[in-house]
């Protein structure tokens, strides 16, 4: 049975696929073993941060973002500018976030910038090979700057996502206080 030139169009792409997985999963893998939690990037690990990519409509994300049409106005490229601007900055940084690791868990997602599982599932991350043992399961990692901009952008800024944080702390505080006087 011959193969069609679609089919063979179809089998060489896949295999250039696959050799780029390879060589992203080559050059994880020796992030990895430069330290579980590298507070800089080397020029063989940069592009390794953004490894997972969620698919949308039949299209990985970069490849929906090659098909999309440029705009070129000036006032989304202003937008972008104070985006990654404003997460770099470090007067808007918090307190905890000064000298921290570029990386946080999904636990730390969801105590901190009080992100839903639904967000976090559709962020990028890296794997890491769990430091306490390496048999467990394997550590999934996400972008400290990615999660402050998707946090902020959900509850208005820097001020909206602090006061949610204390609001809520205050309802869990009040909801222990009832438990304790129910118990007396």
């Amino acid at each position: 049975m011959a193969l069609t030139e679609e089919q063979r169009k179809r089998m060489e792409d896949n295999r250039k696929r696959a050799m780029e997985i390879r060589k992203r999963r080559e050059l994880e893998k020796n992030a990895a073993a430069e330290g579980f939690f590298a507070a800089t990037t080397s020029p063989q690990t940069e592009g390794v941060q953004q490894t997972k990519k969620r698919k949308v409509d039949g299209l990985a994300e970069s490849e929906r973002d090659n098909n999309r049409e440029p705009t070129g106005s000036k006032e989304d490229e202003n937008i972008a500018e104070k985006l990654d601007t404003q997460d770099d900055d470090e007067s808007s940084l918090e307190e905890f976030e000064v000298n921290a690791s570029q990386y946080v868990s999904q636990t730390e997602l969801q105590r901190v910038y009080l992100l839903p599982k639904g967000t976090i599932d559709v962020m990028s991350f890296i794997e890491k090979d769990n430091p306490h043992n390496r048999g467990w399961s394997k550590l999934k990692l996400y972008s400290r700057s990615d999660a402050r901009r998707r946090a902020r952008k959900r509850f208005g800024g820097k001020e909206g996502l602090i006061a949610e944080r204390e609001n809520r702390k205050r309802k869990k505080f009040e909801n222990e206080l009832k438990e304790v006087r129910k118990m007396s």
